[in-house]
């Protein structure tokens, strides 16, 4: 069994349309939405598709919350603003059945502007060369292996990156075909290059070992 599990803070105005395209998917699945302390709707549209778990805000806490409820024996953290292509489901379980222990998606922004296809070729070439994964690609990820790492680390910002990191430690991972579609809201709202640089100023700094909380702050400009 795969469990799916998502992270959700106010997202009523988009939840219900990721939901909807995700669910006929699963085919028995497991899906679980760990809900930060909304105080929109998204708790009740939440609860039209899956299980609903309350836990303090903060993706990473809130992600390891569902995993510490899931059933399955793999787990698949997707954002509330992504949806899956045909077959990626399958993608996961086939990687899992041929010695990966985790990995994530090929992606594709919901927008048609040349520069979205310029950003998607150089996430796919950070993912697969780099295997450094953002959570927007849709990490998955064996339960054990999972465990072995502790989870998700308990920090502000970069956590997927520094989960990802770990997780190459112990075993092989790699990119699914099937492509994870991202809404371009944050791009639409701040500036396609603005938000960008940010997104690649933050990931170099990190690996320059800035303290996360530090890179909080140039992160809340682009939310």
């Amino acid at each position: 069994m795969i469990s799916v599990i998502i992270p959700v803070l106010n997202e009523a105005k988009i939840l219900d349309q990721s939901l909807s395209r995700l669910t006929p998917q699963l085919k028995g699945h497991e899906l679980i939405i760990v809900d930060g302390g909304s105080i929109d709707e998204t708790s009740l549209i939440a609860k039209r598709y899956g299980q609903v778990i309350a836990a303090e805000c903060g993706r990473a806490r809130q992600s390891n919350v569902g995993a510490a409820a899931a059933r399955g024996d793999i787990l698949l953290f997707l954002h509330a603003d992504v949806w899956l292509d045909s077959g990626a489901i399958e993608g996961v379980e086939t990687a899992i059945s041929v010695g990966y222990i985790g990995g994530a998606f090929k992606q594709r922004i919901e927008g048609n502007h040349p520069l979205y296809r310029l950003i998607e070729r150089a996430a796919n070439f950070r993912a697969k060369r780099l295997r450094i994964f953002y959570g927007d690609g849709g990490i998955f990820v064996r339960r054990t292996y999972f465990d072995q790492i502790g989870g998700f680390p308990d920090i502000p910002i970069m956590e997927e990156v520094r989960f990802s990191r770990k997780l190459c430690q112990h075993g092989e991972v790699t990119l699914v075909e099937p492509r994870i579609h991202i809404s371009a809201r944050r791009w639409q709202k701040n500036g396609i290059l603005r938000t960008t640089l940010t997104n690649w100023l933050i990931t170099l700094l990190y690996l320059l070992r800035i303290p996360p909380h530090h890179l909080a702050k140039l992160y809340r400009h682009i939310r």
